[in-house]
């Protein structure tokens, strides 16, 4: 029987592979250096010590390929381990309701280029903003029709006999701030610079008669900037609607429903979503909105809890003031989607989730804010 002095000594784990590596980095000589002298072969030829030495490095580098190879393949197998178990595993998403700053974040004055980066910066999904002609037919982000509210010196002139170069002229002033009247182009290119993911919702202010040239106008800023994937479009007007979706039928077009005096609440048939006031909000307009399968946002300017009672009927978003708040308020109603398997998808919800009928229009449709 072997004693334990019997057993042969083990390498250390690994040691076959550190053997490799010390002969590869330790100096001939110093190798040499821990020979015993009888250990030392005797002296050949100066030829056969060129050959043996050029042997001696030949043998280094195939020791040296081989070695690299194998940590090549073995760092390759490990990834295709893991990228197998994160796939064979279940895939996990949220989705919330769009938090939507209305006429940008409040925190700077309203449709200016701080009110959209700072919607961008305070967590909106999108910047509301509007959108109407100057006289030279450039898109203008502006709410009323003339400058009388916000110019700093109460010029109060209609801002489609204005050029762009007269308008951006023109100091405005809320909330002790100055600005100046951004050109879409301008407040597109300010969400792109903001982050990677901010949108602007563009609300459309024409009448019927200049519904054509202002959807065409709008049309060559968002192509020109490549920005059609961040923005969507509406307005009070169902020409501008029409216009707009019959000049891009794949862009997100819809109808901002202004039911003050009517009793009925409606929208154009093929519209992609519905933007209302929050206060004329029900259970009605959702259930023809779930048969639809069309999105509803409510407007609630600063009234958060009118907010929450939209979004727990089932609204899959809100417009408000604040960026801020609107996010705060959206990720309250957030919730989980599990799919394990292709086809097999199950939706757990917050205590203040969305209506069951919200769950299920969000899971027919691509998730429209998702974190």
């Amino acid at each position: 029987m072997m004693t334990k002095m019997d057993n042969p000594q083990r390498p250390e784990r690994g040691g076959g592979f550190r053997n490799i590596i010390d002969f590869l980095l330790v100096p001939h000589a110093a190798r040499n250096r821990t020979l015993d002298a009888s250990a030392i072969p005797p002296a050949t030829a100066p030829g056969t010590v060129h050959t043996q030495s050029r042997r001696r490095w030949f043998a280094q580098i195939v020791v040296l390929v081989l070695a690299l190879a194998l940590i090549t393949g073995m760092a390759t197998a490990a990834a295709v381990r893991v990228r197998r178990k994160e796939q064979d595993g279940p895939i996990d998403w949220q989705v919330r309701p769009l938090a939507i700053a209305h006429r940008g974040d409040d925190s700077a004055p309203e449709n200016s280029l701080h009110a959209i980066t700072n919607a961008g910066a305070n967590g909106a999904d999108y910047a509301e903003i509007d959108v109407r002609l100057d006289a030279d037919g450039t898109p203008v982000v502006f709410h009323d029709r003339a400058t009388g509210r916000l110019a700093a010196d109460g010029r109060n002139v209609s801002v489609g006999i204005l050029s762009t170069r007269e308008l951006q002229h023109l100091t405005m002033r809320q909330n002790g701030e100055d600005f100046h009247v951004p050109t879409l182009e301008q407040a597109v290119m300010a969400a792109q610079h903001v982050n990677d993911h901010l949108g602007l919702l563009l609300d459309m202010k024409t009448g019927s008669v200049h519904a054509p040239k202002l959807t065409r106008a709008i049309s060559r800023v968002i192509e020109r900037n490549n920005f059609s994937d961040r923005a969507m479009f509406m307005s009070t007007n169902d020409d501008a609607v029409e216009f707009m979706r019959k000049l891009h039928p794949g862009w997100t077009v819809g109808k901002c429903v202004s039911p003050a005096g009517h009793p009925e609440v409606g929208w154009p048939r093929g519209v992609s979503f519905v933007v209302m006031r929050g206060n004329r909000l029900d259970q009605a307009v959702l259930d023809r909105a779930n048969r639809s399968n069309i999105p509803v946002y409510a407007g609630v300017s600063g009234d958060y809890n009118e907010g929450k009672r939209c979004l727990k009927l089932g609204a899959d978003g809100v417009l408000g003031a604040s960026a801020k708040s609107v996010r705060r308020l959206a990720r309250r109603f957030a919730f989980t989607v599990r799919q394990g398997r292709p086809g097999d998808m199950a939706a757990s919800r917050a205590s203040d989730g969305p209506h069951d009928d919200a769950i299920a229009r969000l899971q027919r449709n691509r998730p429209m804010a998702g974190h």
